[in-house]
């Protein structure tokens, strides 16, 4: 019984040593968690890599921050640990922290953005933010810097430096057609448009056309834009049938923050054969920019305004812009967005340039009794835009908005158009009045650390009251019903979590009812494959390997159904209640190989089988038509893209010069295989463009060159034999940063003065110059 006890003594002894020791153990160990923050703005940041090692216990540890941007480490053993964090477009991060026993420490950890990135993230492609390495897609991103330093007078004029990008305008805001490879077409005069543009993800499209106010996005409040080509229904439905362009314009800050820009410039003199005025044409612009915040509440202010006497004669524009953007923390992982826009331009109405019976052209003219028409937009948005975090792997979003556009086109007693409409010796007008109404809703989940599912909801009402009906298109309404569904799936990935092999698979499906007309249902769907492989290979490493297929629409858009008279032309047109929406089938495959941080290579090869393709056509006699918008049975546009971005820095003078080259070359062909066709040609479509971007910076100045050639277009449908011929401009700034604040430049836009057209018998802008001054502080 002794030796029972004793054992049993023994074990109680070892028992309790076995639990203090454990005790002692846990109370030596603690917690740490936090979130990482944008420091601007205010924005969570997901996928941070978060590290905190200690060099004398040996203690590492690494995780990622989630959906909502926090970041949680767990069992830690207690002292003094190096707490560093990376994340793709900020600043990296390092401090210090001290971890105690028992204790969660809670640790918030604020970055920077970084002035120049080589690898960028976009939220277009897949609507959830990725690197551009790890995006099925081609995508081109251009960052607020880029704008900086280059020249551009409008929204167009820099998208007009992307490959792939093509653009006809009419005159300075007045875009025809805005085309990634070869999807939109011309001749409706930005009608049916097959780009998307979004503002901060936010359909802009007017109700009546379909069509975008391209050159009325504001270059002073944007932060970044993301072109995505391709076939992206599945994800955004109509419209988005040849890609999507999305504006995200700058968030309210929560330190104060002011900007002011003022600049002013002159177009070149015309000789005195083509010169249709002895006066100095000019042009200016003013931004004001104010940003600050209130607690939980921040605010951003915009005004901006630009003049511009034209080119040539009915050219000439002014432009309004009034932006505000409320933003709300309500309560830990939640917020709220609010945003008012308004905009008003009045400007001459486009015109053909003048070519009377037995003359010359004159190219920066137009018929006299035409001159004085006018063309007068007002438009207004609001939108109101819900974020939550309901946990740590999942994201619900909601976004409200409405956007109303005035459109009044006033012509003069002369005009042909009055006189057939109007009252004889009085102007006539017209106007369209188009409202839209929408709910985009999105839920985000992470199902494992090997997928992540997104769906929603997208829902579209648009209305349009115009006159006169003999003319326009009366009243109308349209409304669409889609609900899209996206999974992407990690079927690799190497001991560091990096993704070698992923796929991608969404649909959409769509409902589009006009209100005592056509109705349609289209389903789209797309797969996508990424390749990362992991291997110490020159060609192998840091690269990826990407294919997509989708099927994409476009519903015909109320304009496209009921039009009858181009006004811009005079032609006839004879209204087909009977169009069907088009439909494409798209693949692409691609690489891109990012060589350290200096270069980036990419190039993707496309197929786009179009069905039903929706185009205007000639089914009359002679070259003035009437025409008809009709569904073409097939056509096919194919090509492939280059694109090398480089940027590297040597010494100089005892400092550093850096220097930055972008170069994209597009191939397409675009052919129309409709039984009737007679050289199987679709209207508009240089096979051949080439852009660049060189940019030197030293000490506090910033030289930018930037140019475009583009082949001839082979076919035109209104002035055939009067196709646009091949051209290359060449545009120059060069700006000077004067301390933290201050800056000026001088700028001129078609350095050598090519005269060239987008579109037949439209002159191009010639030589101009310009300067500016801008204040930050």
């Amino acid at each position: 019984m002794g030796k029972a006890l004793s054992k049993s003594v023994t074990l109680i002894l070892m028992s309790l040593f076995f639990i203090l020791n454990q005790s002692a153990g846990q109370t030596s160990r603690g917690s740490l968690q936090g979130a990482v923050i944008d420091r601007k703005n205010d924005d969570v940041l997901a996928n941070a890599i978060v590290t905190i090692t200690n060099s004398r216990n040996n203690g590492r540890f690494v995780t990622e921050t989630d959906i909502s941007g926090h970041y949680s480490i767990t069992d830690v053993l207690e002292g003094l640990y190096t707490i560093s964090v990376m994340r793709i477009g900020y600043e990296d991060f390092t401090g210090s922290i001290l971890v105690d026993a028992g204790r969660i420490k809670e640790y918030n950890i604020y970055l920077e953005s970084v002035d120049i990135e080589i690898e960028k993230v976009n939220v277009t492609a897949s609507r959830v933010e990725t690197t551009l390495q790890q995006t099925p897609s081609s995508i081109n991103i251009i960052e607020s810097q880029e704008i900086g330093n280059k020249n551009p007078m409008t929204f167009s004029d820099m998208l007009e430096g992307v490959q792939g990008v093509t653009i006809q305008r009419t005159s300075g805001i007045n875009v025809s057609s805005l085309s990634l490879r070869g999807s939109s077409d011309v001749a409706g005069g930005g009608i049916g448009n097959r780009v998307l543009l979004l503002l901060d993800g936010r359909p802009s499209l007017t109700g009546d056309s379909k069509g975008a106010l391209w050159s009325l996005v504001p270059l002073a409040l944007i932060e970044r834009t993301e072109i995505v080509k391709g076939a992206f229904s599945s994800l955004y439905g109509s419209s988005a049938i040849g890609g999507v362009v999305n504006v995200i314009t700058k968030k309210p800050t929560y330190e104060a923050y002011n900007y002011i820009s003022v600049s002013h410039g002159f177009y070149d003199k015309l000789s005195d054969s083509l010169k249709f005025t002895n006066k100095l044409l000019t042009f200016s612009g003013v931004d004001l920019i104010h940003s600050n915040s209130l607690g939980k509440f921040s605010y951003l202010l915009y005004g901006g305004y630009k003049s511009n006497d034209g080119h040539a004669q009915q050219t000439n524009y002014r432009f309004y812009n009034l932006n505000t953007k409320f933003t709300y923390d309500l309560i830990s992982n939640r917020d709220i967005e609010l945003t008012f826009g308004y905009t008003n331009s009045d400007g001459g109405y486009p015109h053909y340039w003048r070519r009377d019976p037995g003359e010359i052209p004159e190219p920066f003219k137009v018929a006299e009794n035409v001159i004085g028409d006018r063309i007068d937009k007002e438009t207004f948005s609001a939108d109101l835009y819900y974020r939550a975090f309901p946990s740590g792997n999942s994201k619900y979003s909601t976004r409200f908005y409405y956007y109303n556009l005035l459109s009044e086109s006033v012509f003069n007693p002369n005009n042909p158009v009055s006189i057939e409409f109007g009252t004889p010796g009085y102007e006539f007008t017209t106007f369209i009045d188009s409202y839209n109404f929408g709910n985009i809703s999105q839920f985000d989940i992470e199902l494992s650390n090997r997928n992540y599912l997104i769906s929603g909801v997208d829902l579209q009402w648009n209305i349009v009251r115009s006159a006169p009906e003999e003319i326009l298109y009366g009243n109308q309404q349209m409304n669409n019903f889609g609900v899209f569904v996206q999974n992407r799936h990690d079927f690799i990935r190497d001991n560091f979590g990096n993704t070698i092999l992923s796929a991608t698979f969404g649909t959409r499906a769509d409902i589009t009812k006009i209100v005592g007309g056509m109705s349609a249902f289209d389903f789209s769907p797309k797969f996508s494959l990424l390749y990362s492989p992991n291997y110490d290979n020159v060609f192998l490493d840091d690269a990826s390997f990407r294919f997509l297929v989708g099927k994409a629409f476009r519903s015909p858009s109320i304009a496209e159904i009921y039009f009858k008279k181009s006004l811009f032309g005079g032609y006839e047109f004879i209204f087909n209640p009977n169009l069907k929406p088009e439909e494409t089938l798209s693949f692409e495959v691609g690489y891109r190989k990012q060589y350290g941080n200096r270069l980036i290579f990419d190039i993707a090869a496309y197929y786009n089988f179009y069905d039903n393709l929706i185009q205007y056509r000639n089914i009359g006699n002679g070259i003035y038509g009437p025409f008809q918008v009709q569904n073409v049975a097939k056509s096919t546009i194919a090509g492939f893209e280059v694109m090398i971005d480089y940027n590297s820095s040597i010494k100089m003078f005892n400092d550093n010069l850096r220097y930055y080259f972008n170069i994209g070359y597009s191939f397409m062909q675009a052919r129309d295989k409709s039984p009737d066709t007679k050289d199987g040609l679709l209207p508009y479509k240089p096979k051949h463009s080439l852009n660049f971007t060189t940019n030197l910076n030293f000490k506090d100045y910033n030289l930018n060159f930037s140019g475009k050639f583009q082949s001839r277009i082979e076919k035109v449908v209104f002035y055939a034999l009067e196709e646009p011929d091949a051209f290359f401009i060449m545009n120059m700034k060069l700006s000077k940063q004067f301390n933290s604040g201050f800056s000026a430049f001088i700028a001129v836009n078609n350095l050598f003065d090519t005269f060239y057209q987008e579109l037949e018998r439209i002159a191009a802008p010639n030589r101009n110059f310009n300067a500016g001054l801008s204040f930050e502080f």
